[in-house]
């Protein structure tokens, strides 16, 4: 079921609505791989399992390729020289801006249920991400990947309820492929469903997705930005494309391309500024067998912009471990502030904590936290670089206590 995202609703309502809307660094996926299915009720990742920091290849691949369930912390540049498998039930985040995989990528072949999230992929071998032989409930989450031997984020063999949101691709020419031949239909044909969702394809050249034999491909509110072309629909694949943002990308939407025999696309709701070809679109396809928020697609380049790859993954910087007995939201500091301040806020109880910054007219502009924050004092750094300068308010809600501030940004 597709909701779409309320950004006009008046202060007071949006106060009571946030709570309700997807944020950008939810600890669940939206899509595909949050559908229960093939033994799985969603995917959760390493939750549950041990969580350790690594810095270095040996230690990551120890835990990565353990049949143990790990929270696996990259606070370091891991240099791999090969695909390197990744087995199931793992969590894989970067820390901060510090968790950076170079030289070889990681290969989820076969495995389930594992999150890949803030990390930089870069100079590849081979691809950046590659998940194949029925590999299955993986979400590639919030991470920047560019300039690889092959692809970026590779799916193919079968693989099944895969989510891709929230990434920047940049500086690469095949970027993601979805399903590997035109010969391999008795494997592919009604697997390879898999959601695309909030990325941002900047400057990338081809393939955003180029799907083969999916028996759904869900591809919505992603900023395509001077792009060969979007989305190319073959081998009787079905792909929706709904609200994103095309903006001088020559073909944004293709049915057949090369010697691939045609697919069927649907698409509603998108933008082509400056687009040099129409979109292509043939048939109807499945309705996803899932709920969605959906933004309008006017606002995509700003919100993609702001949210997509590691600049957009914010966690929780500091905890001073305190005792307090009450909610607290403080006043950000510095304010006025350009372009960086910090907003400090106290719990009791641990809990969700969402923080989310609304511009004057009460709409969302993003939110910068939403996870199981501990009891103690807490402090998150917010950047706001991309916006314009005037007042914004901060808000901090959780179960219990909801409360609103001002701060001004002086550009």
């Amino acid at each position: 079921m597709k909701k779409t995202r309320q950004i006009q609703l008046p202060f007071i309502i949006l106060f009571f609505a946030v709570c309700l809307m997807a944020s950008a660094n939810a600890d669940s996926p939206e899509g595909f791989a949050s559908v229960a299915a093939l033994g799985l009720t969603g995917t959760t990742g390493g939750e549950g399992g041990i969580e350790v920091t690594v810095t270095n290849a040996a230690d990551f691949l120890t835990y990565a390729q353990s049949d143990d369930t790990f929270i696996i912390r990259v606070a370091g540049t891991i240099e791999l020289t090969d695909m390197e498998r990744v087995h199931s039930n793992k969590s894989i985040i970067g820390v901060g801006d510090l968790g950076v995989i170079n030289g070889g990528g990681l290969d989820v072949f076969g495995g389930s249920n594992i999150i890949i999230r803030n990390l930089l992929f870069q100079n590849s071998i081979d691809d950046a991400i590659d998940v194949q032989h029925s590999g299955h409930h993986i979400w590639i989450d919030h991470n920047d990947l560019t300039s690889a031997y092959d692809g970026l984020v590779d799916i193919k063999h079968g693989s099944d309820y895969i989510t891709v949101s929230w990434n920047k691709f940049y500086n690469h020419h095949k970027t993601c492929l979805l399903g590997h031949s035109d010969n391999n239909g008795a494997q592919d044909s009604t697997h390879l469903l898999v959601t695309y969702h909030h990325n941002w394809f900047d400057g990338t050249v081809s393939r955003h997705p180029r799907v083969r034999f999916s028996g759904l491909t869900h591809v919505y509110n992603n900023y395509y930005n001077n792009n060969s072309y979007g989305v190319a629909s073959t081998m009787n694949a079905n792909v929706l494309v709904e609200n994103n943002y095309f903006y001088f990308v020559t073909d944004p939407t293709l049915v057949g391309y090369a010697s691939s025999d045609p697919g069927l696309l649907q698409q509603s709701g998108n933008i082509f500024d400056n687009c040099a070809h129409a979109p292509e679109d043939s048939g109807t396809v499945p309705t996803p067998p899932y709920t969605y928020i959906i933004d309008d697609a006017a606002n995509i380049p700003a919100i993609v912009q702001s949210g997509a790859g590691r600049a957009g993954y914010v966690t929780v910087i500091s905890n001073n471990n305190a005792m307090v007995r009450s909610f607290q939201l403080y006043q950000n500091y510095p304010n006025p502030f350009n372009p960086s301040t910090t907003i400090k806020f106290q719990i009791p109880k641990t809990g969700i904590v969402t923080i989310s910054i609304f511009n004057v007219l009460g709409q969302l502009i993003k939110t910068i936290l939403d996870e199981r924050v501990e009891d103690g004092i807490h402090e998150i750094k917010f950047n706001a670089s991309k916006l314009s300068g005037g007042v914004y308010f901060y808000q901090l809600a959780s179960k219990d206590y909801m409360d609103v501030k001002k701060m001004l940004l002086v550009k």
